[in-house]
This record gives structure tokens, C-alpha cells and sequence, in this order.
């Protein structure tokens, strides 16, 4: 059933996708729109930023004749790859990156932190800035009262390259190569990614370390929570390389327990490079992971001892949808089109995903939900 629009001021299988009939129909977003933000707060879900610049909507999940609304626009420069977390009937927004003048020429990693009011419609920037930048980091709340942070690129190392390789080498193309290939040809640890995990309070305006992730630290993970356990869907592990690895990490008294699985082959014979930019999430009991990009062959040579491991390789966006069933992982479905780097956030019944990146960079507007049904997973449109 479509939804039509309400006017909201303030807010108080396996080969491929199988669509599902008679539910409930997910209206696009306003514009196509790929690296944004989205968090859910009680019935209502919020996305924007990303390539909508500042745009901010809001949309009822409980009428099914609701339509994206546009709220109050975000009150700094345009980001990617902010990280947006709902804590307290809050929306706190972390990070990113994109140009802190619009006259500059080159990016930065922001390490600003915003909170949206819903019930006032309204935006304030905290007294308060990431320790580590945070760009990319898997950034969930356990207990509505606290964000936590896996991974997250280092912000010397980043706003170095860009400043070196798009204003002191700028118009040199020679210059530009050299720059480039000595960032690539570097060990994962080498990209000093941060290995602690992160806390913050909003209550308290305070931040903590809780430890160190045992194994290389990733960005670009997608991120599942059930309960006190979060589910890190493999990420880059350097510029290029992804993780292959699903991290499961449990809080228990404070301290950090870490496990890990590896995601199933995609395909028979084809190996497994692992995906960035994933999109996770429940349904019911269900974990899914679906989407991402990665540049097929990386790992073969990483492993031959090539550093720039994705030298010579294209980048591929990826539509496997895979689900953690009786104790393993498997190949259950694929999603509409390739896709990657957009907002997701649970419903009642499944994982909604909010536009994205398709093959090439293209955005998408299209909005939809994978629901199991005990076999494979269902596409609501």
C-alpha cells in the first residue's frame, strides 16, 4: 500500500530477491542519496546528510500512508559517512567528512558532535569533540544511554593525504601518483585505524575508553545489536582491504568480549574479500548482512606481499544478502541491485534500508525492508 503525505512539523531467494506481496510499501527518499545518516527514535526513523548535503527528513513507520518529511537542515557543512545514533529520544550525529569551507580544496574528517531534538524539530552543536575523529566508525547504544565505538579512520593520517595529495601536489599529476602510492603501500596497522572502543554519554558530556579490540580495528563496518551484544560486519581493515571477518562483541560487566566468525563464500570457487559498508540488522532472531563494496582480488595479493593490495582492481558493490542461521553463516538472497553506504535502522519485523551507493557511485533513492521468512529473506518494497 503506498504511502501518502502527512504534514509533520515537529515529532513528539537465494538467486535472487524475492518480493514480497500485500505488505506494507516504503516510500523512496525525496532524492537520491548515498553516504547519509539515519537513526530510529521510537516510531519515527530519521535520515539525511551524506550527498543530500544537509537535508534532514523524518518519516512515521506506523502509518502506512506516511511519506518522507523534510525537518529543520543540518546547521553545518555538508558530510559523509556521519555516524547518527538515537539515545534518550535523541539523535546524536558524530563525525564525517567534506570540506570545512565550501571554497576549500580539499576534505577533512570532522570531529564535531550535533544533536537533533525531535520533539522541537531543532539542532545544537555539543560542547564536545571525538577524541579519535570517528570517521567510518560503527557507532551503536546498547542501553539508551550511552554510544560505543568500534574502528574509526585516524584523522592526522587522513586530513594529511588529502591536503598533501589535493592542494600541495595539486595541477602535478607525477606529483599526485607519488603521493598516492606512498598512502596505498602501507601495512594495515601502518593507518593507526583506532583500536579503542569508545564511549560516550550525552547525560554526562564525557567520554571513556573500555579497551582495545584484540585484532586489526576496521572501518566501514555495518553494525546489528541484540540486547548487549553488537555484531560488526567486516569493514576495511586498511584503504582497499576488507575484513572477511564478523566481529561479535558482548558488554558484560563493563568489559568487552570479543569473538569472530568469517562470512561465507559468495559465490562457489569465488573467495571472500570481505565487504565494506555493509547493511545489518534483525529479523526476529535473525541477523542480516547484505550489500557492500570491495575490490575482488585484494587479498590474493596482499597476501603475495603487495601492500597497495587493490593496485590495478576495480571496486565492485555487492547485492548478497547473508544470514546467521543455526549457528553459521550462509548465502540467503540477493538484494534489488548492488548497493552500498546508505542509512539502515530496524523495524518491528526486519531491516530497513534507506538509499545508498550503487555500482559506480550512483545514488539511490529507493527505500526497502528484508524480512526472513524462515527459508530466505523477503524484499518489501
Amino acid at each position: 500500500m503506498h504511502r501518502k503525505t502527512r504534514h509533520l512539523l515537529l515529532f513528539g531467494c537465494l538467486f535472487g530477491p524475492a518480493f514480497a506481496s500485500g505488505g506494507e510499501r516504503w516510500p523512496d527518499l525525496p532524492v537520491a542519496a548515498k553516504q547519509t545518516a539515519g537513526a530510529r527514535v521510537g516510531q519515527f526513523a530519521y535520515a539525511g546528510l551524506g550527498s543530500a548535503g544537509k537535508a534532514w527528513w523524518g518519516l512515521d513507520l506506523s502509518r502506512s500512508d506516511a511519506q518522507w518529511v523534510p525537518l529543520a537542515e543540518f546547521p553545518d557543512q555538508p558530510r559523509d559517512g556521519a555516524s547518527a545514533v538515537a539515545v534518550g529520544g535523541q539523535v546524536y550525529v558524530f563525525a564525517g567528512q567534506g570540506k570545512a569551507a565550501p571554497t576549500d580544496k580539499t576534505l577533512t574528517m570532522f570531529d564535531s558532535v550535533y544533536r537533533y531534538e525531535p520533539a522541537a524539530n531543532r539542532w545544537s552543536k555539543l560542547p564536545t569533540r571525538m577524541p579519535l575523529g570517528g570517521l567510518a566508525a560503527a557507532a551503536v547504544s546498547l542501553d539508551d544511554r550511552e554510544v560505543l565505538f568500534f574502528g574509526g579512520v585516524n584523522k592526522a593520517i587522513f586530513d594529511g593525504y588529502h591536503q598533501d595529495y589535493f592542494v600541495s601536489a595539486a595541477g602535478d599529476a607525477a606529483r599526485q601518483e607519488a603521493v598516492a602510492a606512498a598512502y596505498f603501500d602501507q601495512r594495515p596497522q601502518d593507518y593507526l585505524f583506532a583500536a579503542q572502543v569508545l564511549s560516550y554519554e550525552p547525560a554526562t558530556n564525557q567520554w571513556r575508553n573500555l579497551g582495545l579490540d584484540p585484532g586489526l580495528p576496521t572501518v566501514g563496518a555495518g553494525a546489528a545489536v541484540s540486547g548487549l551484544q553488537v555484531h560488526l560486519i567486516s569493514g576495511e581493515i586498511k584503504p582497499g582491504l576488507r575484513s572477511p571477518e564478523v566481529k561479535s562483541v558482548t558488554l558484560v560487566d563493563g568489559r568487552l568480549r570479543w569473538q569472530s566468525e568469517r562470512l561465507p563464500a559468495p559465490a562457489a570457487g569465488v573467495a571472500q574479500d570481505g565487504v565494506a559498508g555493509a547493511y545489518a540488522g534483525y529479523s526476529g532472531k535473525v541477523l542480516l548482512a547484505a550489500g557492500g563494496t570491495n575490490f575482488p582480488g585484494a587479498w590474493k595479493q596482499f597476501l603475495a606481499g603487495r601492500n597497495f593490495a587493490h593496485k590495478g582492481l576495480k571496486k565492485v558493490w555487492h547485492d548478497e544478502i547473508y544470514a546467521r542461521v543455526d549457528g553459521g553463516w550462509r548465502l540467503v538472497g540477493r538484494l534489488p541491485q548492488a548497493q552500498a553506504h546508505g542509512a539502515y535502522m530496524p523495524t518491528e519485523d526486519g531491516l530497513l534500508v534507506i538509499g545508498g551507493e550503487l555500482q559506480d557511485g550512483a545514488a539511490s533513492s529507493a527505500v526497502f525492508e528484508l524480512r526472513w521468512n524462515g527459508q530466505g529473506v523477503d524484499i518489501v518494497p
